[in-house]
């Protein structure tokens, strides 16, 4: 016989019986089936009485999130929804949908109908910066001038003969005249004409600076210096040879630079000047004998 307000023997309190009448875990998806690629909503429900701290989720076609509830309160329960990818590639069917919380277990079901298209974005195109690049000065090229030399014997003016004279002769200069061109003249001497022996001072500008500078004539080297740091020098010019005439001088430093002396030669002495007096003497004798004989 049961009394009126006990529960019969072995059976659990009321509040006992209401938490085992709730599931610990239950789980719902949403929507119930979608294309390969698309999305759905896990939804999902935790009895309070579990002390579930965790929710997962398992299924064939590939992982799927990890829900992590809020602190339960006293009593009743808690839910969250957590969203899920269709792998792209999964064949049709439905597939079953495993959930676990500490003891409790769930199981629901989603349905795979088609796939969505897939669609690849192309990277942005990016120019690449355009880089201006200066060039660095670069010093000008050395030219070398060769200059053809072009000599024209002297004419040689002989003195009639007179009487033998003791006195030295005059001696004829056989040695040629240099013709060369006019130079451009930015190579500045001191002097323009030069005797045997003699040396002059040049000048010049516009020099590579510190650039060592090279005064030719010719195939011949007449003098040498080194451009200062404005370009500019002034060297010794000395020939070796005696040459009559006008001779080009050329200076090179990084850039060609020219000018002109002339090389003289003393040809007259005392005594041609003693043989000509007696030359005329005899002349005019000659021309009084005739004029009053």
């Amino acid at each position: 016989m049961v009394l009126a307000g006990l529960a019969p023997p072995g059976s659990p309190p009321p509040a006992a019986a209401q938490l085992l009448q709730v599931p610990v875990l239950q789980v719902a998806v949403s929507p119930t089936s979608g294309p390969a690629g698309g999305s759905f909503a896990l939804n999902w429900t935790v009895n309070s009485a579990t002390g579930c701290e965790k929710v997962t989720f398992s299924w064939q076609p590939g992982p799927l999130p990890t829900a992590t509830p809020p602190p339960p309160p006293r009593r009743g329960s808690v839910s969250g929804s957590v969203t899920a990818t269709v792998p792209f590639g999964t064949a049709e069917g439905t597939y079953p949908i495993d959930a676990w919380c500490s003891n409790g277990k769930a199981l629901t079901r989603f349905t795979v109908k088609g796939s969505l298209p897939t669609t690849t974005t192309q990277p942005p195109i990016t120019q690449p910066p355009v880089t201006t690049i200066t060039p660095l000065p670069t010093r000008p090229p050395t030219v070398t001038a060769t200059v053809p030399s072009r000599t024209t014997p002297r004419p040689t003016a002989s003195l009639p003969t007179t009487t033998p004279s003791t006195e030295p002769s005059v001696p004829s200069s056989s040695e040629p005249i240099t013709d060369e061109p006019e130079p451009a003249g930015d190579l500045r001497f001191d002097r323009t004409s030069l005797y045997p022996g003699d040396t002059a001072s040049a000048t010049g500008q516009g020099c590579v600076p510190g650039s060592p500078v090279r005064l030719s004539s010719g195939a011949e080297q007449v003098g040498s210096a080194v451009a200062d740091n404005a370009g500019e020098f002034t060297a010794r010019v000395e020939f070796t040879r005696v040459e009559p005439g006008r001779h080009l001088i050329a200076a090179e430093c990084g850039v060609l630079l020219t000018g002109s002396v002339d090389q003289l030669v003393t040809s007259s002495t005392g005594g041609s000047s003693t043989a000509l007096v007696v030359l005329v003497f005899f002349v005019a004798a000659a021309a009084a004998m005739i004029r009053f004989s």
